[in-house]
């Protein structure tokens, strides 16, 4: 027979982990992010450092291809000729089991990050 304490010892640890789970994804998903934008924006700017060769449409399928690398979505790609860097905006969606489908807390699973990188 399992005591009453033990299936309530295992509720409340199972509560406390689906908790640990649903509040921490935002956390992680902006480091995810946050990482990814770096990647995207040095990548983008390593293949785009040959002035020869460098086109606006260059620049957005080589953001496209390194966003889809690391699979998030890009929302801003363009070069600054007066910085001369390349910016990266991107968006992330973390995951959720429950809080991304309740309208006061579905903006904490979309993440947004932005990054800078010069050409070499």
């Amino acid at each position: 027979m399992i005591s009453g304490w033990l299936v309530k010892l295992l509720v409340g640890i199972a509560i406390l982990a689906f908790a640990v789970i649903e509040l921490g994804s935002p956390l992680i998903g902006r480091a995810q992010a946050d990482d990814a934008a770096h990647a995207v924006a040095d990548e983008v700017a390593f293949h785009l450092h040959d002035p020869g060769q460098f086109t606006d449409e260059a620049l957005k399928q080589a953001c496209a291809t390194e966003a889809a690398r690391h699979t998030v979505t890009v929302l801003a790609c363009d070069y600054d000729g007066t910085t001369n860097k390349v910016n990266v905006t991107i968006t992330k969606h973390a995951r959720s089991f429950l809080l991304d489908k309740i309208s006061v807390t579905k903006d904490w699973y979309d993440v947004e990050a932005h990054a800078s990188a010069t050409p070499k």
